[in-house]
């Protein structure tokens, strides 16, 4: 299962959490009222019920999966 960093804005206050990308592309952050469930579940439980509507921002998704660098080959090895 990937990851994915996600991070929305509202109200001027910005959230940022990881998530399976499989479930971003499935629709969760298509309205306001999956945002704002996604907010509270990963960032803060107060953050308001919010109803269908385009509020909160997507500012980035972005592929979360660590990248592994394998090590550079030494000179006459």
């Amino acid at each position: 299962m990937a990851l994915a960093s996600v991070t929305l804005e509202y109200g001027g206050k910005v959230y940022t959490f990881a998530e399976d990308d499989q479930a971003v592309l499935k629709g969760r952050l298509s309205c306001d009222c999956r945002k704002s469930d996604l907010i509270r579940a990963a960032c803060d439980p107060q953050f308001p019920i919010l109803g269908c509507g385009a509020r909160i921002t997507v500012v980035s998704v972005v592929d979360a999966e660590p990248v592994i660098k394998k090590p550079a080959g030494r000179a006459g090895a």
